[in-house]
């Protein structure tokens, strides 16, 4: 089980450095990812270095991903960052398509769908969002929203496949009419979910599902269900580290 924690643009050195401080308390770490529950730190791009470098003077076994890449390998494309200046900093994995990016930068399903490509070819492992906004959560035709934003990835990852890569790919269903508002989706629409994934793209699909919307260390247990999902995109509530870790301990009690 994967769980993420999306720090956006939040946290400094200072800030960073007391965090992890929390976290070097617990010493279940190497057991807990032994067993498969890994947490995974996404922080703004200036301080990708700084962390791998904490990270490593701590002996912590976290991965590092990415909040963003470029969809172009290299070039004149002022501010962006490339797939391989994330592997030269040996980065694990980069979120792509984060509702955010898709609301605010414009990205489009195209545009997810061919950094999801960069991202396997440099064996980066994409962690892909999707969701629908409360209108088309309303329409009731949000289905078609979901098998529209991952067609196109999936495509790209079924090319991947064939030149055989074996690099991970995770989907994180994020409701946009859910993030920052306090509402969480319940288990059976991210059942529904997990069983459109499955019946559109197959298990490999649906298996690696991961759920992000308004989620905290209380709402975590009542989503956890075998077989539906597979780890969680926490925002807001994963940037104090005690609720990283009661999380930690609620979840994964006898690692």
């Amino acid at each position: 089980m994967l769980m993420v924690a999306n720090w956006k643009m939040n946290m400094d050195r200072d800030a960073i450095v007391s965090y992890l401080d929390v976290l070097s308390k617990e010493g279940r770490w190497a057991r807990w990812c032994a067993h498969g529950y890994r947490l995974l730190l996404a922080p703004p791009y200036p301080y990708l270095d700084f962390l791998m470098h904490e990270l490593r003077e701590r002996e912590l076994p976290f991965w590092v991903v990415a909040q963003n890449m470029c969809a172009h390998e290299k070039g004149a494309y002022t501010g962006e960052v490339s797939a391989d200046m994330l592997r030269d900093l040996a980065l694990n994995g980069v979120i792509l398509g984060h509702s955010e990016r898709r609301r605010l930068f414009g990205e489009t399903d195209a545009h997810v769908a061919a950094k999801t490509a960069l991202a396997l070819s440099r064996e980066l492992v994409p962690i892909v969002c999707f969701g629908e906004t409360e209108e088309e959560r309303q329409s009731k035709d949000y289905p078609r929203v979901w098998e529209r934003q991952i067609a196109p990835v999936w495509k790209e990852v079924q090319k991947a496949r064939a030149s055989g890569s074996e690099t991970p790919v995770y989907f994180a269903y994020e409701p946009v009419w859910a993030i920052g508002t306090g509402r969480t989706a319940a288990l059976d629409d991210i059942r529904e979910v997990a069983w459109n994934l499955r019946e559109s793209f197959g298990h490999e699909c649906s298996s690696g599902l991961l759920y992000g919307g308004s989620v905290n260390d209380e709402s975590l247990s009542v989503l956890v269900e075998k077989g539906t999902v597979y780890g969680f995109l926490v925002g807001g509530a994963f940037l104090d580290p005690e609720i990283v870790l009661r999380s930690f301990h609620l979840l994964f009690p006898h690692p």
